[in-house]
Order: structure tokens, then sequence, then C-alpha cells
């Protein structure tokens, strides 16, 4: 099973369990581990476009345009750290010992922050950062952690912060039109694929569709000209079969 199919799985399980509750963050792995926000953002970002370019003609005046396929699309989304809110598990008399021993660990988001700049890291064994999910009720985005910009805002005597806010943009293969509550799990969902070096998009096509024809759907959804010339580790839009 590849990471974007071990993500999809615990995307869709996090969706499940958290639909109305807490955004958050996916990590891929054997064992998908979850980093719930402290605050649920107000606004989030999708941005998807065509890629094209323009050439001159030399006895017309409009351009020739080349489509050169569709770019990834992206996620951004501003969130929230304040060390004033209690975000753990542990009760308030426990925290109120770990303060008196000063070791409040529940109140350090720098360990958060970090977590999550660490998805920014390419890893020396595949070549890539973590697969990661942003998933908050119907939106499940799966992709990469493009950048994480943090900015602290308070701090205390001892210069520990206190507050701050993170702009976090992913690179991933969802859109709005993928938005849909658990996209990996038939046919009439949109998925997403890796192509791997023991596979094609006419085996995909089978897999996911039942017919080998299909092939030319997906070559359509990704801005695929030739099917024989698909990079490994590019990953696929599979789209629903009402697309």
């Amino acid at each position: 099973m590849g990471f974007t199919t071990t993500l999809a799985n615990a995307a869709i399980k996090v969706a499940d369990k958290f639909s109305s509750a807490k955004a958050t963050i996916v990590i891929a792995g054997e064992k998908p581990e979850q980093i719930p926000v402290q605050f649920n953002p107000s606004e989030y970002r999708i941005s998807e476009r065509t890629q094209f370019t323009e050439k001159t003609r030399r006895k017309k005046d409009e351009p020739v345009v080349d489509f050169n396929g569709r770019p990834l699309a992206s996620l951004s989304v501003k969130l929230y750290f304040d060390a004033d809110e209690i975000t753990s598990v542990t009760s308030v008399a426990s925290g109120a010992v770990n303060t008196l021993l000063g070791n409040d660990d529940s109140k350090d988001i720098t360990k958060k922050i970090n977590k999550i700049t660490s998805l920014t890291i390419i890893d020396g064994k595949s070549h890539q950062p973590p697969g990661a999910a942003f998933v908050w009720g119907a939106l499940q985005f799966l992709g990469y952690v493009e950048s994480v910009s943090t900015s602290y805002t308070m701090f205390d005597n001892k210069g520990k912060p206190l507050r701050a806010v993170m702009d976090l943009s992913m690179k991933g293969m969802n859109g709005p039109s993928s938005e849909k509550k658990s996209p990996f799990m038939s046919p009439d969902r949109t998925k997403a694929r890796v192509m791997t070096e023991d596979n094609n998009i006419w085996n995909i096509a089978q897999k996911e569709y039942g017919d080998v024809r299909e092939w030319r759907r997906i070559a359509d959804a990704n801005g695929i000209m030739n099917p024989l010339d698909i990079p490994i580790g590019k990953v696929l839009r599979v789209p629903s079969i009402d697309d």
C-alpha cells in the first residue's frame, strides 16, 4: 500500500471522527500521526490554475496558446497558537502541579509548531518531504507542506513564546471538486494515485473504473499529452465517473 493510499485512509478516519470538531494535520506513515490544530481557522484558500504558454505569430495579432497541463492545487491557511489556552488532556490540577514544578509542558506551543515545521524537511531516503493531509469536515487536502512561516507575538519573562501565528502552505492534488466525504472509496469519488515503476495509466484505469479505455479520463484530468511519458512519483488525479 503506497503512502498516498495510507494517507487517504487516515484522512478519511480523521474526517469521520472529527467532522464537526478540530481541523487536523495528518502525517503519512505506517502509523499515520495526527496533529489537531489549537484553533479552527476562520478561513482557508484553495488555488487551482491552468498552465499554458503563449507563442506570438508573425502575421496575426492573437498568440497561439499551448496548454501544458494542470499544476498541483495549493492550500493556504493561517493557524493560531496561544499558551494560555489549555489544549492537552491534562487536567487543571495536573497542570497546576506542573506549573509549580516549573515543568508546564502543556503550555509549550513550540513543540506543536516545530512538529508542523518539520514537515518541510526532505527525507534522505525517499528524497521528498513527508506526505501530509489537512482535514477539516468535508475538506481532505492531501499533498505536501510547501512552506511554513511563523510569527511569534508574545513571550514570557524568559523569552519563551506564548503566542504565535503560522502561515501554512501545502501543495496537493485536491481541489474544491474533490472536497467530498470519503473521496477515496469508490469509482464515483475523486481519487489520487502515485505513478510507480511497475504501474501505468492503463492499469490504473482498469483498477479504478474496470475499463482500460477510461485512461483518457485520467489523462484529461491531469493534462497528460503522452501517456508513455508520465514521471515516476507523479500524483495523478483520478476523477469520479460523474465528472
